[in-house]
């Protein structure tokens, strides 16, 4: 339970709507209540009457259309109030938890699949609507509802009157009790297979192509089958108990007629004409009552979901961010060495290998280089720290000759541009998906020249244009196609600073020739550092980088290193 205080915070940003829709909660059920009890009291009396006694019927029956129209507006009003206030803080809470998830990003968030995440931000708290419209409300609505059932009995009989509030006040506490702790036992387990099957099914759906290719569609779909099968059968669980619910509650409530009946019948009632129909007016009474238990004992079986939810929501939220932006440095002083590393280790969370180990490296403003090396090898963690995603382990980081966490975020992400091996199509037009390579408006005419220049002129000839629409993972383009998009975004960015990881993998021999001399043009007055594992035009390049095995084994001119007779640069161009 303790689980759920930091979500039970939130109702402050809606605090008078909230406490309006318990008012109108506990109207509409006055209402419905009074109704039913007034009806039968009126009913009873106009037998009692007779057809030719004078009987005034005005009154009860107006009471009876004011009561009808009343729990009508009541209840209305109540569900637009309700709702309105939980879906407000829904979106709060949504806000919030995208907002501790921002900083998790990539560190902590690559523990996390894709589909998971998704199914935490949405369902999960989507599950936690339950707490006010399903249990809060109902629940303090209920006290207040029978309270005033019981003052009111009191005026005609006081032990009646008691024994009603007392039995409905003892069962609002026991039923709800008892059916939390039994929704508890698989509470936890009916979420988990609800979000593993979500994840299943999303992810299902996202590599359907490749399933059909590979023909691994089947087996799959077993596996979803087997979740959905495990899912459904903890619904199941859930509907009996809420069945079993209903049936106590139905007995008690048959129950407590009986006896109110009995009791009714062996208490003075006074000496009215009418006094009989006050029979009719405590059995309707009770029996009403009950309108105010049926939906809350099986509103305690979601308890068991929602804390599972909350706690899912709460183990992402609460985790640190392993990089924190703190730095106030705005912008980057001009000196000749851009970037240092200072006896630079790194090693991944949660690993125990080492990705970098003692790199030390200097680079110039304006320089060209290239960092060489085979698959992980630690090229790529040399980016990542660059940007900071991550921060080493061991050493330090100078750019502009200020420690790298000196920096603001927002003044790194202007200065440095990074095209990472996987790039991300926006479900977005294909101008759109261009403009975001830089904060000013880019003027089509420049995109339509760039997207000629990467070799994707065929996009321009479709008769959206720039509008064409490119879906979810960029699925109208090749993988070729995707990569070209990012170095197209390159070429539209104005940072300093480049970091190209594998910008040319996946394109033919001539394709990548003229996509080098494009970078190199775009990065004539800039500084650029490009991880690749292919020698096309390295000789272009001011500074040659070669990491073997988390190590920096050589670096210089491709002159210099081409020029060591056993030098690992030399072996690995006569090799290639």
């Amino acid at each position: 339970m303790r689980s759920l205080i930091p979500f039970l915070t939130l109702f402050k940003y809606a605090k008078f709507p909230l406490i309006l829709g318990v008012i109108l909660m506990i109207l509409g059920l006055a209402a419905s209540i009074g109704l039913l009890t007034l009806s039968g009291w009126f009913l009873a009396a106009t037998a009692i009457a007779g057809a030719g006694t004078l009987f005034n019927f005005f009154y009860p029956s107006s009471a009876v259309r004011g009561l009808a129209i009343g729990r009508t507006v009541a209840r209305y009003f109540e569900k637009i109030v309700t709702h309105d206030a939980t879906f407000r803080i829904l979106s709060k809470l949504r806000v919030q938890v995208f907002g501790k998830i921002i900083p998790l990003s990539p560190a902590v968030l690559n523990r996390y699949r894709n589909s998971d995440l998704l199914n935490r931000l949405v369902a999960d708290v989507d599950t936690l609507d339950s707490l006010y419209l399903r249990l809060i409300a109902p629940f303090v609505s209920a006290i207040f509802v029978i309270v005033l059932i019981t003052v009111g009995l009191s005026f005609i009989n006081l032990p009646v009157a008691l024994f009603i509030g007392i039995t409905l006040l003892v069962l609002l506490l026991v039923i709800p009790t008892v059916f939390y702790k039994l929704g508890t036992k698989f509470g936890k387990k009916l979420t988990l297979s609800r979000a593993t099957y979500r994840s299943q099914f999303v992810e299902f759906i996202q590599a359907q192509a490749e399933l059909l290719l590979f023909n691994a569609e089947d087996k799959i779909k077993q596996n979803l089958a087997n979740t959905e099968s495990e899912w459904q059968a903890y619904q199941q669980r859930e509907t009996n108990l809420a069945g079993l619910s209903s049936a106590i509650l139905l007995f008690a409530n048959g129950l407590i007629l009986a006896v109110t009946l009995w009791a009714a019948a062996h208490i003075d009632l006074g000496t009215g004409e009418y006094k009989a129909a006050l029979l009719a007016l405590f059995a309707f009474s009770a029996l009403a009552a009950f309108e105010i238990l049926m939906p809350i004992g099986a509103a305690f079986l979601h308890i068991g979901q929602v804390i599972a939810s909350a706690d899912r929501v709460t183990e992402i939220i609460s985790q640190p961010p392993l990089v924190k932006f703190s730095g106030k440095q705005t912008a980057l002083s001009a000196t000749a060495d851009l970037i240092r590393l200072k006896d630079v280790s790194f090693s991944y969370p949660e690993r125990t290998s080492c990705a970098l180990n003692g790199l030390s490296l200097t680079i110039r403003k304006g320089q060209k280089v290239a960092v060489l090396g085979k698959t992980g090898s630690g090229k790529s963690t040399l980016l990542q720290l660059l940007v900071r995603n991550y921060n080493p382990s061991q050493g330090e980081i100078l750019l502009a000759e200020q420690p790298i966490h000196a920096y603001s975020e927002q003044c790194l992400r202007e200065n440095i541009c990074f095209l990472t091996q996987r790039v991300h199509t926006f479900s977005d037009t294909l101008r759109n998906n261009l403009q975001i390579a830089n904060k000013t408006k880019i003027d089509d005419l420049k995109m339509r020249e760039v997207l000629v220049q990467v070799g994707l002129a065929k996009l321009l000839e479709q008769k959206s244009g720039l509008d064409l629409w490119l879906g979810e993972g960029g699925r109208p383009l090749s993988g070729g196609e995707q990569r070209r998009l990012g170095l197209a975004r390159i070429l539209l960015n104005e940072s300093p600073i480049l970091l190209l990881d594998e910008p040319t993998e996946g394109l033919d021999r001539e394709t990548e020739r003229r996509i080098l001399r494009l970078l190199m043009q775009h990065s004539a007055n800039k500084t650029l550092i490009m991880v690749t594992h292919r020698l096309t035009a390295i000789e272009q390049f001011d500074q040659i980088c070669v990491i073997d095995d988390t190590n920096l084994v050589e670096k210089g001119s491709y002159q210099e290193l081409n020029s060591k007779n056993n030098g690992f640069f030399k072996k690995l161009v006569e090799r290639i």
